[in-house]
């Protein structure tokens, strides 16, 4: 169950949760020949696994948590994984790949962050397993917080809606840090850790140091 559960109504809380993405199979006719494979994200465990399996002998590799908690539905266990962040999580996987090949399964409009620290020096290949997509036709009420977990969905967002002065936004990692200032959004905070518990945790002490009244 997701922490978010614990913001309860009677406390003054409404709670809508909804993905602004469309994700798509592609389809893999066939894994790469590499030394490892590495999983940005439970999406691509999915779609991946959905279609094929791993080379007999390829070590598995994951950007954080949920990638690898997906490996261990489907019966595998990442012999890596990362704490979410790429830069960190890059400079940890560096260490033990060493001269080794690794493919990269991603999303269409994969941000390729792991791939693209990693440098020229290591022998990489993208593995496209499926299409995401902005929603174009959505409807959600209006918010006091709105949490984003990647741009694409800031993006898809933004489409429909714009960011009123009063609204706070939170997101995860980076990247979304980088598009929520290139967008000019002024109040924003980032997570401390790629995760719902952490996000949960930011908003609370955002709401605990400068009370909203909430609807």
């Amino acid at each position: 169950m997701s922490p978010f559960h614990q913001l309860r109504p009677e406390e003054g809380w409404i709670l809508e949760a909804q993905s602004l993405l469309q994700f798509t199979p592609v389809k893999v006719e066939e894994v790469p020949v590499a030394s490892w494979l590495f999983f940005y994200s439970a999406k691509g465990v999915e779609m991946f696994l959905q279609q094929q399996s791993p080379r007999k002998g390829q070590l598995l590799a994951c950007l954080g948590a949920s990638a690898a908690r997906s490996l261990k539905e489907y019966g595998f266990s990442p012999d890596f994984s990362g704490n979410g962040d790429p830069i960190a999580t890059t400079k940890e996987f560096r260490k033990i790949i060493q001269q080794e090949s690794v493919v990269f399964v991603q999303a269409r409009k994969s941000r390729a962050s792991v791939e693209k620290l990693l440098g020229g020096r290591t022998s990489c290949q993208s593995l496209i397993v499926y299409d995401n997509q902005p929603l174009k036709d959505f409807e959600l009420r209006p918010a006091d917080y709105l949490i984003f977990t990647s741009p694409l969905n800031f993006e898809a967002y933004t489409q429909c809606y714009a960011i009123e002065p009063t609204q706070r936004l939170i997101g995860i990692g980076n990247t979304t840090a980088v598009t929520f200032s290139e967008a000019a959004v002024k109040e924003y905070r980032i997570a401390h850790q790629p995760s719902e518990a952490s996000l949960l945790e930011c908003l609370l002490e955002w709401e605990q140091e400068y009370p909203l009244t909430l609807k």
